[in-house]
């Protein structure tokens, strides 16, 4: 009886090492990748929103568009695994002029993707003030 308690206290030992250490450390790392995804996916929707609003030329207005579709779709996918996260005035100054510019060209969220793209576009909207 004397052995079968020990072998409990080591086993309930290893299950909260495991959990409070490499099972902890390997779910705060996802999110850490998951933030740094979703802060380069507004950046790039910085920069795509900058481009489309002062280029008149359709082959640039194309590709940023795509990107833009991309970041929002980028965002859509890893928004879900940030547990910490709070947008910035910053952040919700760009989600606010991504939605005016989607509300302009209605047709740029559509395809396969769409759910996901949507998703990034609600982001800010979802995780509060910062």
């Amino acid at each position: 009886m004397k052995t079968f308690l020990w072998l409990i206290a080591v086993v309930a030992s290893g299950a909260v090492g495991f959990y409070f250490g490499i099972g902890y450390g390997a779910k705060t790392l996802g999110a850490i990748v998951a933030q740094n995804e979703v802060s380069d996916g507004l950046a790039r929707i910085r920069v795509s929103l900058d481009a489309l609003e002062h280029s008149d030329l359709t082959r640039a207005n194309k590709l940023h568009e795509q990107n833009l579709k991309s970041a929002f779709f980028q965002i859509g996918s890893y928004s879900q695994s940030l547990a910490y996260w709070e947008c910035t005035d910053k952040d919700r100054k760009t989600m606010q002029a991504a939605h005016k510019y989607i509300e302009a060209n209605p047709g740029l969220l559509s395809g396969p993707t769409q759910q996901f793209e949507a998703r990034g576009l609600e982001f800010c909207a979802a995780k509060g003030s910062g």
